[in-house]
């Protein structure tokens, strides 16, 4: 039956493939067919223009019978997504008329990794003679399950989260979990909910509330409960590049215990009372030096509130949002700490490792520039899955004042600009950009972060390799808050140390770390207070088909290192290779493993074998 569909298609006009089976990868392609094949339907091939009779949807189960997957029988406990929840998503309604740039959008918003794994929306034939009809197809992932991604190195599982989650909640597209997350330092529990379609209307609701826990180190076990943390989001969405106006309210709070790990064990702080930044470069140490593991307490609380409004364009999108920002920042020793109030090691400790203790509170004005135009890629990130590429330039510019009559404790301005410029030239992506961000204090410049990235993929090379390379560059100039760079092996999202930056590109307004990978050298082997730079090359086969799974494997060399400054950066490189396998009925992501060998030694480090193996979830860049 597929194979009378697609002689069909080859028959049709060229404006059939504009119309979007063409376009479709090879997993995509099987749910049209089957779609087709059920509800009887034939592609139109000239849709443009035409009336709209009717919006069909399919929703394919979990699991295929023609797949022959041992687990058929499992689809009675899954509900598939309801068919009015994916229909009520479509830009696009009976009455309107047949715009395949609206088809392309509502593919991009009813994309969900965490529900579906193929999306699909095409033109065909309506009874009524000079009308068309809009086919949606989609297939759910397993919603009923244990969600888990984690990441493990030294023959230590350093990175690990599972969620007892119904990801898509009596087929409704809600998300209800109890999550558990342990990194190295810490374990963390509690309950999670979000909700896109909040009472059938567009507000969107995420929520999370965490207890902490201390983890043993080394072991899988928890300590003392040691804190709280939680996120709440509840947000008007741009959920269509025609809406006008969008708002969101942000909180989020952490109060609990940050460790900062060398490899799998703490970081120690020599406290010989020589006045240093801790990510200076540490003096080796002798026996008479007395150190303290890299522990303290930390307290913060974000707050973000904002309007935005949209000037949309075909060419060119332009929005403009105003808000209001709070940044509470409070460090403080832990309780057992081991020396007392007013000795010289504790303030020592506290000059060297503290974030600043701050409550900043601004106002602020945000504009932003991009071109609606985007490009549909595979086995970048995924294997065989659409992933939507947006292309043209990027402009984001950000001022803000903080004022005390709003709450501020400080007296500054807040300045951020990020731009970038994404092309899709010849079938691979060529994609730069870089970010300023600095606060103005009595007149003068501090606390100026400079990042720049580039990315480049090849087109698929004889239909079975892909070359993709990334590289990052980082600087701090006059790094009043302690704000640092670490580069080593991959510590999971986020890492377990968090780092307060005043603006980020999408408006978060939490905390963010500066955590990056390089994978032949133990967890935050090398930290810097004024520079980093990673690299990345990686050559990808597309998946080898096997059975129901999908596998695939690389070679890869990485370099990085975080240092005081630009001139001390050091070319620490590594090689390897590694293998990424996916289940499709399961989730969007591959799972990873890598082995790479360092090729040039640093301290406690030996170049070449046996180098170090990581294993998790998703591409590393």
């Amino acid at each position: 039956m597929r194979g009378a569909w697609l002689c069909l298609l080859l028959l049709l006009p060229a404006s059939a493939a504009a119309a979007g089976y063409a376009d479709l990868g090879k997993l995509e392609r099987e749910a049209v067919d089957d779609a087709l094949a059920l509800r009887g339907l034939t592609i139109e091939p000239a849709p443009q223009g035409k009336i709209i009779a009717k919006v069909q949807v399919v929703n394919l189960d979990v699991f295929l019978a023609r797949e022959r997957v041992p687990l058929v029988w499992a689809n009675i406990f899954h509900r598939t997504t309801r068919e009015h929840h994916i229909r009520r998503e479509s830009l696009l309604q009976a009455g309107d008329r047949y715009d395949q740039d609206l088809v392309e959008e509502t593919t991009r918003n009813l994309q969900d990794p965490s529900l579906s794994n193929v999306v699909a929306v095409l033109p065909v034939k309506s009874a009524t003679p000079g009308m068309v009809e809009v086919l949606i197809v989609t297939r759910d992932v397993w919603s009923l399950r244990l969600n888990e991604n984690f990441e493990a190195q030294q023959n230590q599982l350093i990175y690990f989260t599972a969620s007892l989650s119904e990801n898509n909640f009596l087929g409704w597209r809600k998300y209800l979990a109890a999550v558990f997350i342990m990194d190295q330092g810490e374990m963390a529990f509690g309950p999670y909910y979000s909700d896109p379609n909040i009472l059938g209307t567009r507000l969107k609701l995420d929520a999370a509330f965490y207890w902490i826990w201390k983890r043993e180190i080394g072991q899988i076990s928890a300590g003392p409960q040691e804190g709280t943390s939680s996120h709440f989001r509840l947000e008007y969405p741009l959920w269509s590049l025609a809406r006008r106006w969008g708002a969101y309210l942000d909180f989020q709070h952490f109060d609990a215990v940050i460790r900062r790990f060398l490899g799998t064990d703490l970081r120690q702080i020599p406290l010989d009372g020589t006045p240093r930044n801790a990510c200076d470069p540490l003096p080796a140490t002798s026996p008479d030096v007395p150190t303290v593991p890299w522990v303290y307490r930390l307290k913060t609380v974000n707050t973000s509130e904002a309007v935005t409004r949209s000037f949309p364009r075909s060419s060119v999108i332009q929005r403009v949002s105003f808000g209001h920002e709070l940044s509470l920042v409070r460090p403080s020793f832990t309780s057992d700490f081991p020396y007392p109030d007013g000795s010289s090691q504790r303030a020592q400790f506290a000059h060297e490792v503290f974030p600043l203790s701050e409550r900043v509170s601004d106002l602020f004005l945000r504009y932003e520039l991009f071109t609606p135009r985007y490009r549909t890629f595979r086995d970048l990130n995924t294997f065989d899955f659409r992933e939507n590429i947006r292309l043209g330039p990027y402009l984001s510019l950000k001022a803000g004042r903080t004022f005390s009559w709003v709450g501020s404790q400080s007296d500054l301005g807040l300045l951020q600009t990020s731009v970038g410029l994404t092309n899709g030239a010849l079938g691979g992506l060529q994609s730069v950009g870089g970010s300023w961000e600095a606060r103005v204090v009595g007149g003068e410049m501090t606390d100026q972060l400079v990042q720049g990235r580039a990315t480049l993929a090849t087109p698929v090379l004889a239909g079975f390799l892909r070359v993709v390379a990334a590289g990052n560059l980082g600087l701090l100039f006059r790094n009043t808050r302690k704000r640092y760079f670490a580069v080593g092996g991959d510590t999971g999202p986020g890492g377990n140390e968090s780092i307060p930056s005043d603006y980020q590109v999408d408006g978060d307004s939490g905390l963010r770390a500066y955590d990056t990978v390089l994978r032949g050298y133990p967890v935050g082997e090398f930290v810097g207070c004024g520079a980093e730079f990673i690299g990345h090359i990686e050559a990808r086969t597309m998946a080898l088909k096997l059975a129901f799974l999908r596998l695939g494997g690389l070679l890869f060399f990485d370099a990085g290192d975080a240092a005081a400054d630009a001139g001390s950066l050091i070319f620490y490189d590594d090689v390897g290779f590694g293998l990424r396998l996916l289940i499709p009925q399961l989730n969007t992501y591959a799972l990873r493993a890598d082995w790479a060998f360092p090729l040039r030694p640093a301290p406690g480090i030996a170049a070449g074998w046996p180098g170090r193996m990581s294993f998790g979830f998703r591409q590393v860049f």
